[in-house]
């Protein structure tokens, strides 16, 4: 398994709506992550799931009530096994970052934070939608990257939270994001690993 190879279902991984709305397999869960996934005080139940290569594995997680199409909130878990290639959560990380430099050049909200602790990283982002300069939605996001040993092979864990708003409710969530940071940080470290 090359790095190119690597690069590109790190993408996969970073923008799972993509290969959401390609996919036809989407009703398997191919880890467990428990009855649902509880972040924040909001349970998120098993929505969706991809497996396209023997090591890559993606699953998407919604509040009830809530659909891909028009979402608030989603949370997605990816796992890549990359056993002895040469490839970490840094590795990782820095391919979503060159990603969101690109965007930057054509998203006007775009920023971005990194945090390093022990090898494990936390992208903070935030990325919009817009037709013809009116912002559809702003979306924040929260990556944390984890280097982990799943049954004796060695694997890199995406955990993805993703929160949007749309219209009228643009301004005040983008107002509110600081504030919440610490305790999207807090929660996104203490989940469970995935049980294959």
């Amino acid at each position: 398994m090359n790095k190119l190879v690597l690069f590109l279902f790190v993408m996969i991984a970073s923008f799972s709506s993509i290969a959401q709305n390609n996919s036809t397999d989407s009703s398997v869960k191919y880890f467990d992550m428990g009855k649902s996934i509880k972040f924040c005080d909001t349970e998120y139940k098993f929505a969706w799931s991809t497996h396209p290569y023997d090591f890559y594995y993606l699953q998407e997680y919604l509040p009830d009530g809530e659909t891909f199409d028009n979402y608030t909130q989603m949370f997605t878990v990816g796992v890549i096994f990359y056993g002895d290639a040469s490839y970490n959560s840094e590795f990782a990380i820095q391919a979503k970052i060159e990603e969101l430099e690109k965007r930057k050049k054509t998203d006007r909200v775009c920023r971005y934070i990194v945090a390093e602790n022990n090898g494990e990283y936390i992208l903070d982002f935030i990325v919009s939608d817009s037709k013809n300069d009116k912002l559809n939605f702003v979306e924040a996001d929260i990556h944390y990257y984890k280097d982990v040993t799943i049954n004796g092979i060695k694997a890199n864990i995406l955990y993805f939270y993703s929160r949007r708003a749309y219209g009228d409710d643009i301004i005040p969530f983008m107002k509110s994001i600081p504030s919440l940071r610490s305790e999207w940080y807090e929660n996104i470290t203490k989940l469970p690993l995935p049980k294959f």
